[in-house]
């Protein structure tokens, strides 16, 4: 039986090198994360303290406050999604990810995978949050919007999610738009130089 091809939203879209300011270390860096291993979540009706306890038990991380994203050690991730829901990154799983998270829950919720239903990209280096605040009505400074925090917008007319990290940012759209927002997040960041 022949195997399909694994292709991503942004599979020729990313061209390798810099863009915009010639001279001097590029400001901002711009790659493609993984969400082989994205799943969404939900609690069932009333079972949502069995739902973080399960996940504890499992992961070692439970359901996240609003807005915000609980990380693992071994880079597994659990980030608010919304009004009771929540989004599961397992990147050592990669597609095994919701048959794992599906039987460890059980019946304490709903689970839906979304490998290679969503696009994301990772936003980082000394002058990301200036071009971001560009792209994003959302205020990016670390007093307003620290690691770990969660929040979903708009860049452009495009739905994102925004995840701040330690060192960078991640969106998320969902992949009919990714190309899209690879592209608006190249033209916010050439001013300081963006290198792919």
């Amino acid at each position: 039986m022949a195997e399909l091809a694994r292709i991503t939203a942004l599979d020729g879209v990313i061209r390798p090198g810099r863009s915009g300011r010639p001279d001097g270390a590029p400001g901002v860096r711009l790659s493609s994360l993984d969400s082989e291993g994205l799943v969404a979540l939900a609690p069932r009706r009333g079972r949502r303290a069995d739902l973080d306890a399960r996940l504890r038990a499992s992961l070692g991380l439970g359901l996240p406050e609003t807005g915000r994203a609980v990380v693992g050690a071994d880079g597994a991730a659990v980030l608010w999604g919304g009004l009771g829901q929540s989004l599961v990154l397992l990147p050592a799983d990669g597609l095994r990810a919701a048959s794992r998270l599906d039987a460890a829950i059980g019946d304490a919720g709903a689970v839906a995978p979304l490998a290679g239903a969503r696009t994301l990209i990772t936003v980082g280096g000394t002058d990301a949050i200036e071009a971001l605040s560009r792209l994003l009505p959302i205020d990016l400074d670390a007093q307003a919007f620290p690691p770990g925090s969660v929040a979903h917008t708009l860049a452009g007319h495009i739905g994102v999610l925004v995840w701040r990290r330690e060192e960078d940012v991640v969106l998320g759209c969902y992949r009919s738009f990714g190309a899209e927002l690879w592209h608006a997040c190249v033209t916010a960041g050439r001013t300081f130089g963006a290198v792919a």
